[in-house]
């Protein structure tokens, strides 16, 4: 039941959202079909025995009609399935399609949730996984699971009654009495059944566990192989290889190892289902052969018994059949909806910043959404704030920044100290502070770790804008501006830009997104840390002159770029090694 809920919370937005309409229409169309083959099982019941009584007869003004009556059925039949399963999949890409957007949307959500859960270490493993697989595992899987088991439902509902007249009853000497049995054949079908589920759940059991774990360590596997393809100049420069054999080796070797284990129980599984199946063809022919052999029933008769006696059976067994359908669904309802809570869940703020005591900073410790203030009440960004570790430990205490348009600012301290985590508080990643921080611009935030996508190289500059926004002119332009003149003519040239631009170009596609973008707060974290002097110089200045009335704040280690700031600020502590409040050195 616990999975049902599960299940019926993943699927709800779909299924009770103003466009499902269509797709209700759609899954309609499909359980019609899909259902209908039922009606032809019963028709090809009745045909079998017809067909064989008449062989049995030897008659031949019965035979050849009923042959032709046989391919008509066929025919039709195919068509259903055929279309059925036509319609089933495009459901499955329309449903697969939506959900995919919905967790994307909520994933990548404009409060970067994506960031927050990594920050927050809420992040279940392989969001990507969870996504490009589990999305059309689950949808896939469960339509399958939800056809099949309507069509047994149905086919027991229409065979029960075939089988109960044609087995008619048998009576058990008991003594001097005898107990009677009436449709004895359906009861021996259900105690058939029963015994042979108990059995397979017993036998399966363990598929859930060993299902999730072998579709996690897949997607672990395939992470490390991106990462090394990611990252193979540094692999090839440091001569890697043996290091990253022996990685990826032990990274496939528990994939192997629970593969094993996997393969082991279904081995066990498949022992049983394999015989139950074959038995199950031969079982009623074996229970009916006393009232063939006493001549109670002719040879079409006892055709009859056997195929109701299979449906019955194979319809009943549906649990039997569908084990590992259910383990491996079971395990990707599972998986989605830990991923999906991991989307809703609030990420968690450090102890320290609920419950410490305000620094001489506060006079109290505000909470964050009372007292954001007016936008029109301060400059492009204000903050009055204490800085915390994940763990709760203070970083930075008594912080106050007021950032006005058209000033650089540069932030100087030594590593580890807090200049990046800072920078992700302004740009509203971190909710590791106490405090105040209210802005009414959107900051734009270039980190150490650039991001080069794939696709044209207008759609790179122009990131994260639609091309349609800018001219192919006004990108040469930046281009050109920026010092990637020889690329201006190559603007739908599509590549691999990661490997084919080196650092320093790189980080000057970042500086034409910004010129080309526009925004009002820009926070640097070691930007042009592969540039030379002279060409960071060129940059800033550059990006100065043209968005005048931004504000940057600048990250380096590059001393001579502080020479370039409206003012320097230290986070470096005192005499005392206390957090030092934010020191103004110099001033243009």
């Amino acid at each position: 039941m616990k999975h049902l809920a599960m299940f019926w919370h993943l699927i709800k937005p779909f299924w009770c959202n103003r466009q499902r309409l269509p797709a209700l229409a759609l899954l309609v169309v499909v359980l019609t079909l899909s259902l209908s083959s039922v009606w032809f099982s019963v028709q090809l019941n009745q045909w079998n025995g017809n067909f064989f009584n008449a062989l049995q007869q030897l008659d031949g003004s019965l035979i050849y009609p009923l042959l032709q009556q046989f391919m008509l059925i066929i025919v039709a039949l195919v068509l259903v399935l055929v279309y059925a399963d036509y319609l089933k999949k495009k459901l499955i890409i329309q449903w697969r399609e939506w959900m995919t957007r919905d967790l994307c949307s909520r994933w990548l959500s404009p409060d970067s949730r994506h960031y927050r859960i990594q920050l927050g270490q809420q992040e279940p493993d392989n969001p990507d996984q969870r996504i490009a697989e589990d999305v059309f595992l689950l949808v896939d899987t469960s339509l399958d699971l939800l056809l099949s088991f309507l069509r047994s439902v149905l086919t027991i509902g229409s065979f029960v009654v075939i089988l109960w007249t044609l087995s008619g009853e048998i009576s058990i000497p008991l003594g001097d009495a005898e107990l009677t049995i009436p449709g004895y054949m359906v009861w021996v079908c259900l105690l058939y059944t029963l015994i042979g589920t108990l059995i397979t759940h017993k036998v399966g059991k363990p598929l859930h566990r060993l299902n999730f774990q072998q579709q996690k360590r897949e997607a672990d596997f395939r992470i490390a192989l991106v990462q090394r393809r990611n990252h193979s100049e540094a692999i090839a420069g440091q001569r890697g290889e043996d290091c990253e054999q022996q990685a990826l080796a032990q990274s496939f070797s528990r994939v192997a190892g629970n593969w094993y284990a996997l393969m082991s129980k279904e081995r066990n599984l498949a022992f049983f289902t394999t015989g139950y199946s074959q038995v199950t063809m031969l079982a009623p022919i074996f229970f009916a052969l006393p009232k063939f052999l006493a001549g109670a029933i002719q040879l079409g008769g006892l055709m009859q018994i056997k195929m109701a006696f299979t449906q019955v059976a194979s319809a009943l067994s549906w649990f039997i059949y569908a084990y590992k359908d259910l383990a491996r669904w079971s395990a990707t309802v599972e998986r989605l909806s830990h991923f999906e809570a991991s989307l809703f869940a609030d990420t968690p703020r450090p102890e320290a910043a609920v419950a410490a005591k305000p620094s001489a900073a506060t006079d109290s410790v505000p909470d964050k959404s009372a007292n954001v203030l007016e936008p029109q009440a301060v400059p492009l960004l204000q903050a009055s704030l204490d800085l915390l570790l994940p763990d709760g430990r203070p970083l930075l205490q008594r912080l106050r920044l007021s950032l006005t348009p058209g000033k650089l600012l540069v932030l100087h301290g030594r590593s580890g100290i807090g200049k990046t985590s800072l920078l992700r508080t302004l740009a509203g990643f971190w909710d590791g502070y106490y405090g105040e921080l209210a802005t009414r611009v959107s900051p734009c935030w270039i980190s150490q770790r650039l991001y080069l996508p794939e696709g044209s190289l207008k759609s790179l500059i122009c990131y994260p804008a639609a091309t349609q926004r800018f001219s192919d002119e006004r990108c040469r332009q930046v281009l050109q501006q920026v010092g990637l003149g020889e690329l201006q003519d190559t603007l739908e040239h599509t590549d691999n830009w990661l490997q084919r631009l080196s650092g320093g170009e790189q980080q000057r596609v970042m500086f034409a997104r910004l010129l080309l973008n526009a925004p009002e707060l820009i926070l640097l974290d070691e930007t042009t840390s592969a540039l030379d002097i002279a060409a960071a110089t060129s940059l800033l200045q550059l990006l100065r002159a043209e968005l005048p009335k931004a504000c940057i704040v600048l990250v380096s280690h590059q001393l001579p770029l502080h020479q370039l700031a409206d003012e320097i600020i230290s986070l470096e502590q005192d005499e005392q090694s206390q957090p030092a409040n934010i020191t103004r050195l110099m001033e243009a």
